[in-house]
């Protein structure tokens, strides 16, 4: 995966500020680092919102 990939979230899913994370959501990937990514997350509404997610955490969108 690289930046501007798009990839689905495998993780259970979590509450993030606020705001409910489910699994299956499509991401944006931003940033790839070690074994992390940050990926953007639009909410229900159409807000951007950064994610640091571990890479097994993501499967890339075929």
């Amino acid at each position: 995966m690289k930046p501007g990939d798009k990839a689905k979230l495998s993780k259970q899913t979590f509450l993030h500020k606020g705001i409910f994370i489910f699994t299956g959501s499509t991401v944006e990937i931003k940033e790839i680092q070690e074994n992390k990514a940050i990926v953007i997350y639009n909410d229900k509404e159409g807000y951007p919102h950064d994610l640091e997610m571990n890479l097994t955490d993501l499967t890339p969108v075929s």
